[in-house]
């Protein structure tokens, strides 16, 4: 990856996680739960109302990125 676009996304994550500390907080007070078999849902509903909802099961290959994603954030 291009280190100039790693040093770009640091910043803007860091910016994500200042902005929105509930969902860090979730994640964080969370994290043990997040493992194989695990199912996350994502909902997202827009200003004028509408609402549109996904769900992923964690696998064994999500874990590592999972964990890096945990490391990122500690």
């Amino acid at each position: 990856m291009n280190p100039m676009a790693m040093m770009q996304f640091k910043t803007k994550f860091e910016r994500f996680c200042h902005q929105h500390p509930k969902v860090v907080a979730f994640f964080k007070g969370n994290h043990r739960e997040l493992r194989e078999g695990t199912v996350i849902e994502f909902r997202i509903t827009t200003p004028e109302g509408k609402s549109v909802a996904t769900n992923m099961r964690i696998t064994a290959d999500d874990e590592d990125t999972i964990d890096m994603i945990r490391k990122m954030l500690s």
